[in-house]
């Protein structure tokens, strides 16, 4: 599941995959802005099946913090 979830990050930001993990955020990956954070929700909402709400994408900050909350949502990781 990390996989596929690095997967969408690295195609959403057009990135390596290896650039790519649980501390991935805006501080260490140039291309993550607020378009792209954006993109990336509904690319992981629509692979994941799953809608977050506005408290959830506020409290998301790097990359791992998504699989906090699939796990709120029973998706392993």
């Amino acid at each position: 599941m990390s996989e596929k979830l690095y997967q969408i990050v690295s195609e959403v930001f057009n990135v390596e995959l290896n650039k790519i993990n649980d501390n991935t955020s805006p501080e260490n990956l140039e291309e993550w802005d607020s378009f792209n954070f954006y993109v990336l929700l509904d690319q992981i909402e629509n692979k994941f099946n799953i809608k977050f709400d506005l408290d959830e994408t506020l409290e998301i900050k790097k990359i791992g913090d998504f699989k906090k909350l699939f796990e709120k949502y029973g998706i392993n990781t």
